[in-house]
């Protein structure tokens, strides 16, 4: 009988420490992958104002090759969600999205 309780108990505490770990691990990768806690983006026609540096829209035929990361860099005031391109750390090129209708900001020069 004592065995048993044994055994339960020691259950319970493998899996509240599986738990705890799966809720470490999660909260890990979300602030890993997503920035939006920093920044802030504005949509003003077809720009974007992403921490008050204007983006212009660019046809994706501009980039040579780039890859779309998961890294969602933050959603603007109308939704669409920022992501970071890997080939552009800096954020000089990043893609829009509204849901499956995706774009290519690039930086303005100018600011």
């Amino acid at each position: 009988m004592m065995e048993n309780r044994n055994r339960k108990g020691i259950l319970i505490i493998v899996s509240v420490v599986i738990v705890l770990l799966l809720i470490i691990i999660s909260g890990g990768y979300l602030f890993l992958h997503n920035k939006s806690y920093k920044n802030q983006a504005i949509e003003c026609g077809d720009a974007i104002y992403l921490n008050e540096i204007k983006y212009s829209p660019v046809a994706s035929s501009d980039l040579k090759e780039y890859t779309i990361s998961n890294v969602l860099i933050c959603k603007t005031d109308t939704g669409m969600k920022l992501y970071k391109i890997n080939e552009y750390p800096d954020y000089e090129y990043i893609a829009g999205y509204h849901a499956w209708d995706g774009e290519i900001y690039k930086k303005d020069e100018t600011d």
